[in-house]
């Protein structure tokens, strides 16, 4: 069974170091584009998480696979979290703490992956980058 790929990459889309700013459904305002059609890079990183995880070699073939493997990184941590909780409530209070909270992102100490990652070229990128993935992980949850 081979792994699943982002199907979402355009030729126009922008990026951020090497990661694809992919449009999400949403309804936070956020730099990514507002996603039209039924399947955004969080659901389809929702929908291959199953099949991509157990990948010990993943090819990376375009900008959108980088962040399809950042996003299957938080959905880890995410899962990390909810393993530990008691109850839903409890639950619930964990995502809404770490979609606040810090997440590493490429270029950063703490993130896994900084080999396979390009760092943002400027300050703005990285903000542009760290308030998209908030608003994509509260926009998950909520």
């Amino acid at each position: 069974m081979p792994a699943y790929h982002s199907t979402l990459m355009d030729p126009d889309t922008k990026l951020i170091g090497n990661m694809a700013l992919l449009p999400i459904r949403s309804q936070f305002k956020g730099p990514a584009p507002r996603e039209t059609k039924d399947t955004d890079i969080i659901d389809e990183a929702i929908y291959y998480f199953k099949a991509n995880v157990f990948f010990k070699n993943y090819e990376i073939k375009n900008e959108a696979d980088r962040t399809l493997i950042y996003i299957t990184l938080y959905i880890t941590e995410c899962l990390k979290k909810l393993q530990k909780c008691n109850s839903k409530g409890q639950g619930e209070k964990e995502m809404y703490t770490l979609g606040i909270t810090n997440f590493p992102i490429p270029g950063e100490p703490g993130f896994p992956l900084n080999a396979l990652y390009a760092r943002p070229s400027s300050k703005q990128e990285e903000g542009k980058g760290k308030v998209t993935m908030r608003t994509a992980s509260l926009n998950w949850w909520i």
